[in-house]
């Protein structure tokens, strides 16, 4: 583990079903193989969040961790302090070391 890396995160994905009444269900539930994974959760500042911003609307805060694969923006990053929607997920340099999520909060 890196010594930046302090916190534990989980990702989401929607699971959609239906109830034994036959209604539509949607819930965020962890992702298999992708819970208690070790990331630095970074705010964005400066030029980073300017250069963000033209591209994405009101990301707040970048999770860096190992790489996985499999991780898009149609998925959720869980934390202690919160959930956040991924606007963006990176290979850093395709070299499939290193994964960063661009994120905004889940009101």
């Amino acid at each position: 583990m890196r010594a930046d890396m302090r916190s534990k995160i989980t990702v989401l994905q929607l699971q959609a079903g239906y109830d034994p009444e036959g209604e539509p269900i949607n819930d965020w539930q962890p992702v298999e193989g992708l819970t208690n994974l070790w990331a630095s959760k970074e705010p964005l500042l400066g030029n980073e969040f300017f250069a963000a911003e033209q591209t994405q609307s009101k990301v707040e805060v970048k999770f860096r961790t190992y790489y996985v694969p499999g991780v898009t923006n149609e998925m959720r990053v869980q934390d202690s302090e919160g959930t956040y929607e991924i606007l963006s997920a990176i290979n850093v340099k395709n070299l499939n070391r290193e994964l960063l999520m661009y994120c905004k909060k889940v009101k």
